[in-house]
């Protein structure tokens, strides 16, 4: 079946949601609100998308209740794109948004998952693990099924064992409906993977951060000029573009007072327009709330804001911050269990905060994680490194956050 005509016979209206009754699933009521919708190469989709890899989460589990909640509002409002993936909260997510979603029709909703590449050994890996994805997941076909993070370590898994070519076997099966690949690796690789084969589209990291600090820019040009449409994720820097240092902060509210600081980074990659849709990952109701608002009321960016952006890019540039996304990739292999993303996190935002309680809250919060889990206990195996999506030297840098921990606490007695 062609996409074209799988979009129509999916019956996603103006809204993306349709009411059916019966056949023992929800109704969705739908709100008069709805969000605004992007189509490219016939792919209808909600120009915002419910990521499900930070999912709510209670007394260490996945709160499915508020999970629930979410979905119901997203449902509500045509948010109705989810996108999930194999590792993604330590391997329940696709078990948890499987089990929310079947109380819908399966026409309702968009979903897309990813074959993890790193675990591509055989050319029938990527059968199987699509056909135990869809078990997971409780449905019969992905919307989107894409390979997972191409990048420097996982490229030869894609290419020596024919994934794309496994792929397009699911689409012609109907168990997936497009085909696509994440990408973690440089331009030219990039070049390489998207003009080596027909795509249907292809998820990138872009946000006003990279696109200042690394390369957003290039990436989203190669796609761009490749006419292959793009997924964004990360779209907020796994929560940097919405915890703003005070200065950036400032600047933003300056400018654009009536903007929070998720609205402003969403808008500004929706402004990209090779670009159908936008993947956050909200981890409560009132996250998914605020950035439905944004594009149920969307604006599109003007070059006046274009430029604050960029300013304030600079502005977090200046402070020294780490560029961590928080993906958490380095937990799976760091043998010593290090929370890196947590000291990272803590250490970005000391570095962009100004307030006078900043010292005290970044070495009370740093204190407070478990005394195992910290930068001093990084033994520099260099597995973390390797996984990786943002090439970061990560003992490097623990070193650097275990030296200013040190520096502080001296200062602070």
């Amino acid at each position: 079946m062609k996409r074209r005509d799988f979009i129509i016979s999916s019956a996603l209206t103006l809204g993306g949601t349709v009411l059916l009754s019966g056949c023992g699933k929800n109704e969705i009521k739908k709100s008069e609100d709805q969000v605004v919708r992007r189509k490219f190469a016939n792919i209808d989709t909600p120009l915002i998308a419910l990521g499900c890899m930070r999912l709510p989460m209670l007394n260490g589990k996945i709160d499915m209740v508020e999970l629930d909640k979410m979905v119901e509002y997203a449902m509500a409002h045509g948010a109705n794109y989810f996108d999930t993936a194999y590792m993604y909260v330590d391997g329940k997510s696709e078990n948890a948004i499987g089990e929310v979603l079947k109380k819908y029709p399966r026409e309702s909703f968009i979903l897309a998952d990813k074959c993890p590449a790193y675990l591509v050994k055989t050319q029938a890996d990527t059968i199987r693990l699509c056909e135990e994805q869809l078990k997971k997941c409780q449905v019969k076909y992905f919307d989107n099924y894409m390979v997972h993070n191409i990048n420097k370590n996982t490229i030869s898994n894609y290419r020596d064992n024919k994934m794309y070519e496994e792929l397009v076997k699911l689409k012609k099966d109907g168990l997936v409906k497009n085909i696509g690949f994440s990408f973690h690796g440089d331009p030219q690789m990039l070049r390489e993977v998207i003009n080596e084969h027909k795509w249907d589209f292809c998820q990138l990291q872009i946000n006003y951060l990279d696109w200042e600090v690394v390369n957003a820019d290039e990436l989203y040009d190669i796609a761009d000029k490749a006419g292959v449409p793009v997924i964004v994720m990360e779209p907020l820097r796994g929560g940097v573009l919405c915890n703003l240092p005070t200065k950036a902060a400032e600047r933003l509210k300056q400018e654009c007072p009536d903007d929070t600081q998720a609205s402003f980074g969403l808008r500004w990659v929706a402004n990209k327009k090779r670009v159908f849709t936008i993947l956050s990952g909200m981890s409560n109701l009132q996250q998914l709330k605020e950035n439905v608002n944004t594009f149920v009321n969307y604006k599109a960016m003007t070059e006046k804001e274009e430029q604050v952006a960029h300013e304030i890019a600079k502005i977090i540039q200046s402070g020294g911050a780490i560029s961590c996304t928080a993906c958490k990739y380095c937990l799976e292999v760091c043998p010593r269990g290090i929370n890196i993303p947590a000291i990272f996190g803590l250490y970005n935002m000391y570095k962009g905060n100004n307030a006078p309680n900043a010292k005290f809250m970044f070495v009370y919060n740093y204190n407070a994680l478990e005394e195992s889990t910290r930068a001093d206990k990084c033994i520099k195996c260099g597995l973390c490194n390797k996984n990786c999506p943002q090439e970061l030297n990560i003992p490097e840098l623990l070193a650097q956050v275990d030296k200013t921990v040190k520096e502080v606490e001296k200062i602070m007695n």
